[in-house]
């Protein structure tokens, strides 16, 4: 498919706040330390802004993610996640396109396929939830266009797939 070079970067846009689909994360300053992790069953949203929910694991506790089961919203400009709890989360990460063939996310009605990304990354400093930081980020998601106008771009975690933050 092709697309616009205006909508590529629209799209790239999207995905660069979107890499909050999976870490395993360090506390802040202990390396030796067990790596803590949330696992997260939804990712949806726009391309400004992700909702995350169901988050589960070692990660999903007052101090962090929130007690599970943890949700929060992850914004594309500030690379940041807001948990329910009111931390923060700071992120930094790359991520590849899957177009055409590679592009293996499953056909939903009303909606034309963009592409499949996949992103690697980590957390960084400069958030509130400091057990957090050094965390490495990973994930796969679905990359859509609605097919009538406005042609809204939306994201969501790849079926059968789930969120570690």
């Amino acid at each position: 498919m092709r697309i616009k070079h205006s909508a590529r970067l629209l799209i790239c846009a999207a995905l660069a706040g979107s890499a909050s689909l999976a870490a395993v994360v360090v506390p802040g300053g202990i390396a030796s330390a067990t790596p803590l992790t949330v696992t997260c069953t939804h990712y949806s949203g726009s391309s400004a802004s992700q909702a995350i929910s169901g988050c589960t694991g070692t990660g999903a506790i007052a101090a962090d993610a929130g007690v599970a089961p943890a949700h929060g919203t992850s914004v594309v400009s500030t690379k940041t996640i807001t948990w329910s709890n009111g931390k923060t989360m700071k992120e930094q990460y790359s991520y590849v396109l899957h177009t055409g063939a590679a592009n293996t996310c499953p056909v939903v009605a009303l909606k034309t396929k963009v592409d499949l990304v996949t992103e690697t990354g980590s957390v960084i400093a400069g958030g509130t939830a400091t057990g957090m930081v050094g965390g490495a980020l990973s994930g796969t998601i679905c990359v859509y266009k609605l097919t009538a106008a406005p042609h809204t771009i939306s994201i969501n975690n790849k079926p059968g797939t789930v969120v570690k933050v």
